[in-house]
């Protein structure tokens, strides 16, 4: 079977491309005829696997309308006899006799927003091709061809609540294996992208009210990440913070394991679909403080652990009980939740649908 998947820009890293890689390496050990359609050239090798792109060079930002391109990548390799849209973002259907398999990373509800009064000038001319593209992908999704794969009950419930369209779920693959708890110590840890959304300045006025080391792991990929992330380096300077906490910027990955390994508390800020590092944290015996929101209710299945959305007495309160011990006896039965969360687990599953178009 020829398979197609779409993945509009490769090497931002985060759950996405997390789950594109999960992907590729599933497929590479079939039989089937396996082709990766990308805007730039990615860095990634492999024997088995083609790669078709649009650039013959690797372009990192203006990652909107990259997304936007992906119509191009689709009308590209609509002889495929399947497509996955890794990326949960643009899929219009270009042959409509060819399946579609969307892992939905969200349920576009950003994409479809009205930024109108966001966008002005020249930036809505960037923004009103994409917003329109949304548009028209969510009118195809009755289209029996189209099929979605959703990555939390979170975001399957919210799915069929607005597009009256049902999806398998996969969780995203997770590498349980990769950490180990270390000698703990009383420190807090936040991993995410630099970006607005992630609501890190939250985290920053909760801990300044603590008397422990924090670190604040992200990737600076964009100049908007570059931006918000020197917006909140003046943060921890207007409030004199800066022996206690600390952004560490495009840090390798056997570092950013180490840092979970040897940290006490995991704090999240902001709503997530799923959130990889969220389960990574529990692999890394660490106590989860998360939102008690969105598919953090799935990852934290223990209540005791998620506070009120921004509410920052309430998340101290909880991270101050963390760090004193009144949390450690959940750690067993948290490492015992994520099994199902495993890379593993998510290869197993995705083989099994492929298998069910061939």
């Amino acid at each position: 079977m020829n398979i197609g998947i779409i993945h509009g820009f490769v090497g931002g890293g985060g759950g996405t491309e997390e789950t594109l890689n999960a992907i590729l390496d599933t497929l590479e050990k079939t039989d089937h005829s396996v082709t990766l359609y990308t805007f730039s050239k990615p860095k990634i090798k492999s024997k088995k696997i083609r790669i078709k792109t649009i650039l013959p060079i690797t372009i990192p930002f203006f990652g909107l309308y990259q997304r936007v391109m992906e119509s191009k990548l689709i009308a590209k390799a609509k002889n495929e006899d399947i497509l996955i849209q890794a990326s949960g973002g643009l899929c219009i259907p270009v042959n409509p006799n060819q399946k579609i398999i969307v892992y939905c990373h969200s349920d576009f509800s950003n994409d479809l927003e009205n930024k109108s009064t966001k966008y002005k000038g020249i930036w809505s001319l960037y923004y009103k091709p994409y917003h329109n593209m949304m548009k028209k992908f969510v009118d195809n999704l009755s289209s029996s061809k189209i099929f979605l794969i959703s990555n939390s009950e979170f975001i399957h419930n919210s799915l069929k609540s607005k597009y009256n369209k049902n999806s398998k779920i996969i969780y995203p693959p997770v590498n349980l294996n990769e950490f180990n708890s270390q000698n703990k110590k009383n420190q807090i840890v936040s991993i995410g992208r630099f970006s607005k959304e992630k609501n890190l300045e939250f985290g920053i006025n909760v801990v300044s009210q603590l008397n422990s080391l924090y670190y604040i792991i992200g990737n600076t990929k964009t100049k908007s990440n570059i931006l918000y992330c020197e917006k909140l380096e003046t943060q921890i300077k207007k409030l004199n913070l800066e022996s206690k906490i600390k952004l560490l910027k495009n840090i390798n990955r056997s570092d950013l394991v180490n840092y979970l390994n040897n940290s006490k508390i995991y704090f999240h800020c902001s709503n997530e679909t799923f959130g990889i590092s969220v389960v990574e944290s529990i692999a890394a015996g660490c106590i989860p403080i998360v939102p008690d929101t969105s598919a953090h209710k799935e990852t934290v299945q223990f209540a005791e652990l998620r506070y009120k959305e921004n509410d920052e007495n309430d998340a101290k309160n909880k991270i101050k009980s963390a760090l004193n011990g009144e949390f450690d006896h959940i750690l067993k039965p948290l490492d015992n939740s994520i099994k199902k969360f495993s890379k593993e687990k998510f290869q197993q599953f995705f083989l099994q649908l492929i298998e069910e178009f061939d």
